[in-house]
């Protein structure tokens, strides 16, 4: 579904705030409820704010109550004792709601990477099926899916993909095999431990690939890593496929990225659903943006559609 298209080449626009957010984004008092939905922010980061406002913008009529993680650290059961359901943006607010959140209640998680959720659904499954609680996500990244068919778009004679998993992400291989097949790609990986090298192990991954996809790992990639990243795409003249803006305008030729007012968009989609009674399971952003770096693309003697047609290109694939 296309909604705006970016090339680092452009300058960004800045974030305008609505006054009213001013209004809505208030402390919830801790004697008095008006609403039983609570909308939970991880910090006052202008991206969560972003994304709230755009919920409760698009969003249901109801009322919602806004607040953080740090403002609710003392009596913090009592706190969310009568909210039925949970918005929470980002992780610390999805950790906190999933410690502390009232029995019976439904969680949506939403601005939250997948590998984020995934590993604190499993740290917490035995206390949420305590207490009975319907939890679901809205993820941050994107689908493999789409960054393979990014990946051919940028390397349309792509046949060995490279990239490297941590800790984090190893649970992601049956998945990426399995889109990798379905569009004949061969994998060249390496699976690195806190204690690799990951420079060393990285090098004949790249080495013996037409591109390389940068997968997040806490673990392992860092930022030196990702400035090596960038060197070995350089030199062996492989094309990195990035998963922020920031690595893109560092010297990744694309990312596919998702960005807090399309997330926030999705997000009041959702709260619909679960206000009529479904709750939807976790789900990526049908609602995405690609940007490009046509100088880097042009380094690496590759000519790439623009970033709108890009844009379409998979939009239409997804549409079929």
């Amino acid at each position: 579904m296309l909604k705006t298209t970016r090339e680092v080449e452009t300058s960004a626009k800045p974030y305008y705030w609505p006054l009213y957010w001013l209004i809505v984004l208030m402390l919830v008092s801790s004697n008095v409820k008006a609403a039983e939905t609570l909308l939970l922010l991880s910090s006052d980061n202008p991206a969560y704010q972003t994304v709230a406002t755009s919920i409760i913008s698009q969003g249901p009529t109801i009322p919602i109550d806004t607040s953080y993680p740090d403002n609710l650290s003392n009596n913090t059961t009592s706190h969310l004792t009568g909210y039925s359901l949970l918005i929470t943006v980002g992780s610390k607010a999805t950790e906190f709601a999933m410690q502390f959140a009232a029995e019976d209640s439904v969680i949506l998680s939403t601005f939250i990477p997948s590998q984020g959720y995934h590993k604190l659904s499993e740290e917490y499954a035995t206390q949420l099926n305590a207490r009975r609680i319907s939890a679901t996500a809205i993820y941050l990244d994107q689908p493999l899916e789409r960054q393979l068919k990014l990946a051919t778009q940028i390397k349309p004679d792509l046949k060995r993909l490279g990239f490297s998993l941590g800790p984090d992400s190893q649970y992601l291989l049956p998945q990426i095999e399995s889109a990798a097949a379905k569009m004949n790609l061969s994998l060249t990986y390496q699976t690195l431990t806190l204690e690799s090298n990951p420079i060393q192990r990285i090098q004949p991954v790249m080495e013996n690939s037409d591109l390389f996809m940068v997968i997040p790992d806490q673990s392992t990639l860092n930022r030196t890593t990702a400035k090596w990243l960038l060197y070995m795409s350089l030199r062996n003249r492989v094309p990195l496929l990035a998963f922020s803006q920031n690595y893109v305008k560092a010297g990744a030729v694309a990312a596919c990225i998702t960005t807090p007012e399309e997330i926030g968009r999705y997000t009041a989609e959702q709260l619909h659903s679960i206000m009529q009674g479904t709750v939807p399971l976790p789900s990526y952003s049908p609602y995405f943006t690609i940007i490009t770096n046509p100088r880097v693309a042009r380094k690496l003697g590759l000519k790439i559609k623009t970033a709108d047609e890009l844009q379409q290109t998979i939009v239409e694939s997804e549409a079929r």
